[in-house]
């Protein structure tokens, strides 16, 4: 990796973007992220004070292009500064960094977002705009499970490898063919697990009829989804994406991260456009099976609730009931689990609960959902 000993970048989120502050990037440079099951972190270092670690004042940001604002919890800026900050006001982390990497201005609005966390389970100190990397080139490579940045611009739009990233609002929209016309789709790497997501997803032509599948943990709430596998396939560009599985919204419609980890993705923010780079371009690109439990959870306090209980799944069949309270996936605490990510589908998960006070084990035998 090239470093760059001094660069500085002011990074303003909640509408005002990262700007280089009279340096250029010549040769990419690989930030120092992480992936955890699909979604980028970048860690954002604070001024060390005498007696403290960089460990110590360093935030974790879920990086995503979907979202038109910056986050951070409350619990994370008291445990950085010592300051506790009420809900919905705007933290200013004065001088930072990402790596070698200099950041001035760093700013967030406080939110709760252990209920992020526990869905997740990996803690989530903030969430970062899709415009904090307006000033340059960022490159999202699933393959690499890198973010690299380098100045400069992309090449006019040709529909084959660059493309209009122009939509609605700030945030980058694609237009991804489809078999009966168009549509223009947010591209959302902060839906990592998710695939399609598409409104009215009962008029599409699909192998079975849409089934409750389960649910998307918001900030306010819980999006019950459908799920079924498309008859035919999508296009972007020259790219098929065959046979994908879709998912209902009643709101936005997503290029989620199970269709994005096909590609690396290169946004010029400044023009409007975004160039889409095949992995491996000689493997079809396909859409595995969606195996699941069963049970639409909400987050609660270090665990989650089972609001719901779908019929005819895993958890129907091993008596998991609405209202339990759920501790554990396979001996591990909800916040705390695993980042890995691919592989083969597991074949049961263990469960341990709490239903009226009394703990109980229960194993589910997972099965496709969506074959």
């Amino acid at each position: 990796m090239k470093r760059i000993t001094i660069l500085i970048i002011a990074l303003l989120a909640l509408g005002k973007p990262l700007a280089a502050a009279g340096a250029q990037i010549a040769e990419p440079v690989v930030l120092p992220s992480q992936m955890c099951r699909g979604y980028f972190f970048v860690p954002v270092t604070l001024e060390v004070r005498d007696g403290e670690t960089a460990d110590e004042r360093t935030l974790w940001f879920l990086y995503d292009t979907g979202a038109s604002a910056s986050f951070v919890d409350p619990d994370s800026v008291e445990r950085v500064s010592g300051q506790r900050l009420a809900r919905g006001v705007r933290a200013n982390f004065g001088v930072s960094t990402i790596g070698d990497l200099r950041l001035t201005g760093l700013r967030a609005r406080i939110r709760d977002l252990d209920h992020l966390s526990i869905a997740l389970g990996r803690e989530i100190d903030g969430i970062l705009e899709f415009d904090a990397f307006s000033a340059v080139l960022l490159t999202l490579d699933y393959a690499n499970s890198e973010m690299r940045i380098v100045s400069g611009e992309l090449p006019r739009a040709d529909g084959e490898t660059v493309f209009s990233s122009r939509g609605p609002d700030t945030r980058p929209w694609l237009q991804v063919g489809f078999p009966t016309g168009s549509r223009r789709l947010l591209i959302d790497s902060g839906a990592a697990l998710s695939p399609i997501i598409l409104r009215n997803i009962h008029r599409y032509d699909t192998v079975r009829p849409p089934r409750a599948t389960g649910a998307a943990v918001r900030f306010s709430e819980v999006e019950r989804r459908s799920s079924a596998r498309m008859s035919g396939s999508l296009w972007i560009g020259g790219h098929e994406l065959e046979q994908p599985v879709i998912q209902s919204t009643p709101e936005t419609e997503i290029l989620g991260g199970q269709a994005m980890r096909h590609f690396s993705w290169t946004f010029d923010q400044r023009n409007d456009r975004v160039r889409v780079t095949r992995n491996d371009p000689d493997t079809p690109i396909t859409f595995e099976p969606m195996v699941t439990h069963g049970m639409v959870l909400v987050p609660e306090g270090d665990g989650m609730r089972v609001a719901t209980v779908i019929a005819d799944t895993p958890a129907f069949d091993a008596g998991v009931e609405s209202g339990d309270f759920i501790t554990h996936f396979n001996g591990t605490q909800m916040r705390t689990r695993s980042c890995e990510m691919g592989g083969e589908p597991p074949a049961r998960l263990d469960l341990s609960l709490i239903r009226d006070g009394e703990t109980l084990q229960m194993t589910l035998d997972l099965y496709a959902l969506v074959d």
